[in-house]
């Protein structure tokens, strides 16, 4: 659960550009990474909804949600993703996002280059065999225990959450980018929290909170601090990296973001269990007194905890594979030497047993050994590897750049399941992090289908995040015989299309009962393949009986392209400058009122960097907006160029926020290029400053002196104006007209 470890100083002075170093940085708005991936994918949504027979000339942002629910969430997400690349609707989503359970049946999507052809068959097959091999993820789990930060979550990944999806996924996250970078599968982001800040989550829903997985980075994106993915689990001192790890697995990845129900003592009772039904079924027998019931086992395992060397894990590991491996005599002896300066901690009695086992080990019988194995089976869930690993503290753990104790004094991160704080990933999706503009959430959750929704409200209208509205007695009402499909939109924001699991329409009057027969905490191996088929169909049907509500949706968004509905940029821009100790931000937006079509957007920057992307393509009869922002450890302003390529003639904006407003004044110039832009763009940028361009070349300049401005600029069959103001941030509004006859 841990990201870096090691005294961290400050940021501030070593922020780089993700994906040019293993070094922690900070990064606003989408990553160089994600966005190339984004970019591709849009050509892929408009051919997949060209094919569902929507038009569009840009790609509308639309992400499908996961929630948790453990073993439940995994089977019936799976069952959403076969039923939506069925009739086709995955192809035309940009972003898949996950909580707990959930994030089980992303990985196992990725993991199969997003093939579900066959996975109800192979799905089914898995519980019907009983699947799982043990010594294999023991073996696993012996290795993580070697780590340096090791801890309980390891444990739960190797050796119950790899029982509970009966897999054993092997690769690692950023193994699946490479059909995510072409476009070919949509963006994925697997969500947790940061267990530290779960108090400020409870009181004020604070969003450093949340912290989120890709192929290409981990981190914050509430306050943009990044590593990446490759360097996970990593140690970092002043923001650098000092030593590098080995990326973890998916499993481990998979344990720590399905953690909602590892709760310490919960976590021992369930993994004895889970240990017993291994070898014995349900009952445990007498072995030295052994505890019978769950609340003996968690008595058991509360005792002292031993000392137990390694070779105890590598002792199991050879009596798993072969009772009959001579070098077992030899591992019992070393495990005798391990535990005789601990004997009163361990137990005289249980110390001379193990001794009398290692003394008449070949003549001990077959069910003796089995006994033994046990036995070991107990000591391993007492072992140094059982507790959450270390938390110590150390200073500066981000920097100056975040003005927060708990941000900067901890030593280790600790991570946990998103579902403690809202059991579905919308804040990854939504400002600042990123703007869906359709969202299509599946609820898996035990209880109340709603209390997703309902948390999210609560959470955006703290922030001023646009999302519909929702009334507490609404919500009340619809949860007490839920449908499978709720669509909620406001005047601005995303609409939402809220799926819930079991409803009236897949379940009729049998909705508690079919609750119960899906209990979060339900054992794998009471999963019947019958049982996994009727999950997955329940989940299908949810899509399939919604199919025309969700291309109609579909097709709303995508008729307002270039024009969908947005957050306000003013409290985007004003958080994000707020939260990266920026200012000097400066936002465009640009109107097209004429029938040219620009594209391509280039852009040029002497000081600064790009906040929030100017989109692809600005339609006729649209509006789009982008923003730059000064590096938050430079003492120079924003200075660039933004330019729009149409067929013939191309707009350029350029601007220059200074670092110090009483030294110099903010300055705005518009110029028309009618030369192909192929040069470089800082000589095109010097050369409208300095009027050196071609004589075609039209430039007019404005020196901001009261708080509001105006340019004009004519051509042949266009005007640009340009209003320009510096009321909270720097903003240049653009508008292009045809010129009138």
């Amino acid at each position: 659960m841990y990201w870096l470890w090691g005294s961290v100083g400050s940021l501030d002075a070593h922020l780089t550009k993700p994906g040019w170093s293993s070094d922690v940085y900070f990064a606003t708005g989408l990553q160089k990474e994600e966005k190339a991936a984004v970019n591709k994918r849009s050509s892929k949504v408009l051919e997949a909804l060209q094919k569902l027979n929507i038009q569009a000339d840009q790609a509308p942002v639309i992400a499908v949600l996961g929630s948790g629910g453990g073993l439940r969430a995994h089977i019936a997400c799976l069952g959403v993703l076969s039923e939506m690349k069925e009739l086709g609707l995955l192809d035309a989503v940009t972003y898949l996002a996950g909580v707990s359970g959930s994030t089980w049946a992303l990985s196992s999507f990725y993991n199969n280059n997003g093939n579900m052809e066959g996975m109800e068959e192979e799905l089914k097959q898995r519980y019907e065999e009983n699947r799982w091999h043990f010594g294999e993820n023991l073996e696993k789990a012996i290795q993580a225990s070697k780590k340096k930060n090791y801890s309980l979550t390891d444990f739960w990944a190797y050796l119950v959450v790899s029982r509970q999806t009966r897999e054993l996924q092997n690769s690692n996250l950023s193994s699946i980018k490479k059909h995510v970078e072409e476009g070919l599968l949509p963006y994925p982001i697997f969500a947790a929290i940061d267990g530290d800040l779960q108090p400020d989550w409870r009181t004020r829903k604070t969003r450093k909170s949340w912290f989120e997985f890709t192929p290409h980075h981990a981190g914050y994106p509430a306050i943009g601090a990044y590593v990446p993915i490759t360097q996970f689990g990593s140690r970092f001192k002043n923001g650098k990296l000092v030593r590098s790890e080995p990326e973890g697995d998916l499993n481990y990845l998979r344990g720590l973001w399905g953690s909602a129900i590892a709760d310490r003592e919960e976590i021992k009772k369930f993994i004895c269990g889970e240990y017993l039904r291994v070898t014995q079924g349900p009952e445990p027998r007498d072995i030295l007194s052994a505890p019978r019931s769950a609340a003996g086992a968690a008595a058991y395992m509360g005792a002292p905890e031993t000392q137990v060397d390694e070779v105890l894990l590598d002792l199991m590991m050879a009596f798993l594979k072969d009772q009959n491996d001579p070098s077992i005599k030899d591992k019992l002896q070393a495990l005798q030497q391990v535990l005789g300066a601990e004997r009163d901690v361990f137990g005289e009695q249980k110390y001379f047993w193990l001794i009398e086992a290692v003394q008449n080990w070949n003549e001990i019988s077959p069910k003796e050994k089995e006994q033994f194995l046990e036995y070991l089976l107990y000591c391993f869930m007492r072992t140094k590897a059982l507790p959450l690993g270390p938390r110590s503290r150390a200073t500066n753990w981000i920097g100056s750049n975040i003005t927060d104790e708990a941000m900067q004094s901890r030593e280790f991160l600790h991570l946990v399941d998103a579902g403690l704080a809202i059991n579905t990933p919308y804040p990854l999706v939504l400002p600042p992090a990123r703007e869906a503009h359709l969202i299509l959430s599946f609820d898996f959750s035990a209880g109340d289908p709603l209390e997703t929704v309902r948390t999210t409200a609560d959470y955006c209208q703290r922030y001023g995040i646009p999302f519909p509205q929702v009334r507490e007695d609404q919500l009340k009402e619809w949860a007490k015989a839920p449908e499978s499909c709720y669509i909620l939109r406001g005047e601005t924001g995303p609409v939402v299309m809220h799926f819930t699991l079991f409803n009236k329409n897949n379940c009729g009057d049998d909705i508690d009962t079919w609750r119960k027969k899906y209990e979060t905490m339900k054992p794998s191996c009471f999963y019947t393949p019958e049982l996994v088929a009727d999950l997955l169909r329940v989940s299908r049907e949810n899509v399939r009986i919604n199919k025309d509500n969700i291309l109609s949706e579909m097709r709303k968004v995508a008729g307002k392209t270039g024009n969908l509905p947005r957050m306000n940029k003013e409290d985007f821009l004003g958080y994000s400058v707020q939260n990266v100790q920026s200012s000097r931000t400066v936002e465009i937006k640009i109107s097209n009122n004429t029938d040219i079509i620009f594209k391509e957007p280039l852009h040029y920057l002497r000081s600064g960097h790009l906040l929030v992307d100017p989109p692809p393509v600005l339609s006729p009869k649209s509006t789009i907006s982008c923003s730059f922002v000064k590096k938050s450890s430079s003492f120079q302003g924003t200075v660039g160029m933004l330019i729009y390529q149409g067929p013939s003639v191309h707009l350029a904006l350029l601007f220059s926020i200074p670092f110090n407003y009483a030294l110099h004044r903010i300055k705005f110039a518009l110029a028309i290029i009618t030369e192909p832009v192929s040069r470089d763009l800082e000589s095109v940028f010097d050369d409208i400053i300095q009027g050196n361009g071609s004589p075609e070349q039209k430039v007019a300049k404005y020196e901001l002196q009261l708080p509001q401005g105006t340019l004009k600029l004519e051509h042949d069959s266009f005007i640009i104006r340009a209003t320009m103001s510096n009321i909270h941030v720097a903003k240049m509004d653009v508008v292009v007209e045809t010129k009138a006859v």
